[in-house]
């Protein structure tokens, strides 16, 4: 079972540019790259009550790096779960958040593995996602989400009172569920692939998910680990940038001025990364009754999650390293500048073979 390293430093650098990338006259610059030579030291543990009602305890750095639920493994930065206790309190896992908070830009993670089971998933509420403060007055994007046994993702956006969206240039067969991205419910897009994310996702090795936030939209795309445009973003130079005219149609685009009622710069700003792991509560919880995979194997989602801890052996987030890009003219952010890793998938021995960090 993967036992991550200790939060110590060490990286490999990827140097080929491909063709998903442009020479430096795009419009982006490279100003962040968190992998795992900075990971720890650039993103915060959150160990309060789950704001979604989780049955889940987050555990602080040291806690986290006591009980291997975070580090390194095969050069990437690992964020699991409790996979060995029963408990009747709440489950043990990782949520963290960046430092440093983004308004705009092109985000590019590389992703490796999503917590998930091959079995059914039950219980698990994994997301990568964005937010800013004052939720829900400077927003929320929702990159990588689902619940149970959802098979594709969910791409959701969550603002103030006065934002709908239009879904105009996503991918014909993804379908808008609600324009209007007020509050808990938000403006989502339902997916039909069912390689972007939970187990199909980690049986291609993941892959890369590319978020571009501009003053007119937001949009997503998701990259298979085995197309030319991962490969190409993977192993991009530095001085290479994306150049999203060669990304094609959008997993998700959210459109608001088209929709004539929602100003994205006043309803988005100044949000941190997360990315978190959390069990039951608001959204898994709340349909666990609904779902005949679910229901059959307890009687609630907390009875389920409490007692099979091996059931969640799966549950954990490998992450490669994300990648943000700015316009120029807003200037380089804090940080490092470096280049980014590309991991290989090895067998379960070894990916169960991960260092810890130090806390």
């Amino acid at each position: 079972m993967v036992k991550p390293t200790l939060f110590s430093q060490g990286a490999l650098l990827a140097s080929l540019a491909q063709a998903a990338t442009a020479a430096s006259s795009s419009k982006y610059t490279l100003t962040q790259v968190f992998n795992a030579t900075n990971f720890f030291s650039e993103f915060t543990f959150f160990n309060e009550p789950d704001p979604t009602h989780g049955f889940v305890e987050y555990v602080d750095a040291p806690t986290a790096n006591r009980l291997s639920l975070a580090g390194y493994s095969q050069n990437g930065v690992y964020l699991g779960v409790d996979y060995t206790n029963t408990t009747t309190t709440g489950r043990k896992s990782t949520r963290v958040t960046s430092n440093q908070s983004f308004t705009k830009g092109l985000f590019i993670a590389d992703i490796a593995h999503m917590p998930a089971s091959a079995s059914s998933s039950c219980g698990l509420w994994p997301a990568y996602w964005m937010f800013g403060p004052d939720w829900p007055n400077s927003g929320e994007i929702d990159i990588l989400e689902g619940v149970n046994t959802q098979k594709s993702n969910s791409i959701t956006l969550h603002t103030a009172k006065g934002c709908e969206m239009a879904n105009t240039g996503s991918l014909g067969s993804t379908k808008l569920s609600n324009g209007n991205c007020e509050g808990n419910t938000g403006c989502g897009q339902t997916t039909s692939a069912t390689n972007n994310y939970g187990s199909g996702f980690n049986d291609i090795g993941g892959g890369i998910y590319a978020l571009e936030w501009t003053d007119d939209h937001i949009a997503v795309w998701f990259f298979p680990r085995t197309s030319n445009t991962c490969k190409s973003l993977v192993s991009a130079s530095p001085s290479s940038v994306p150049n999203t005219n060669n990304f094609g149609t959008p997993l998700a685009k959210f459109v608001g001025n088209e929709a004539g009622n929602c100003s994205i710069p006043s309803h988005f700003k100044d949000h941190n990364i997360v990315f978190d792991t959390t069990f039951c509560g608001d959204w898994a919880g709340q349909v666990w009754g609904q779902d005949d995979t679910c229901k059959s194997l307890a009687d609630t989602c907390e009875d389920w999650v409490g007692q099979n801890p091996k059931g969640f052996q799966e549950a954990y987030w490998l992450v490669n390293d994300i990648k943000v890009y700015q316009q120029v003219e807003q200037g380089p952010a804090a940080g490092q500048t470096n280049g980014g890793l590309g991991v290989q998938r090895k067998p379960d021995e070894e990916r169960r073979r991960a260092r810890s960090f130090e806390a």
